[in-house]
């Protein structure tokens, strides 16, 4: 059983989170998510699809500039100890 099903029978978050062995701020996630599925809103997923393009465009973003900074590099001479 999920979370919302146990929820309909008539327990609470609680009872729900021993049950599933879950904290209880999961479950109340849980319970909002499927009762948002069951409503046809999808705006949660689209929410989280937005955000892992944005993130992998930014990940794209920065091994560029890393690329481009380790071209341009000139070397500098070690300034410090003698080598012995």
């Amino acid at each position: 059983m999920n979370a919302l099903e146990l929820f309909r029978t008539g327990k609470d978050y609680e009872e729900i989170s021993q049950i599933l062995k879950l904290p209880v701020p999961e479950v109340e996630r849980r319970i909002h998510f499927l009762r948002s599925a069951e409503k046809g809103d999808t705006s949660q997923q689209d929410y989280r699809d937005h955000l892992r393009l944005k993130d992998e465009h930014r990940i794209a973003l920065k091994r560029r500039y890393v690329g481009k900074a380790n071209a341009i590099r000139e070397r500098v001479p070690y300034i410090g100890k003698e080598a012995r």
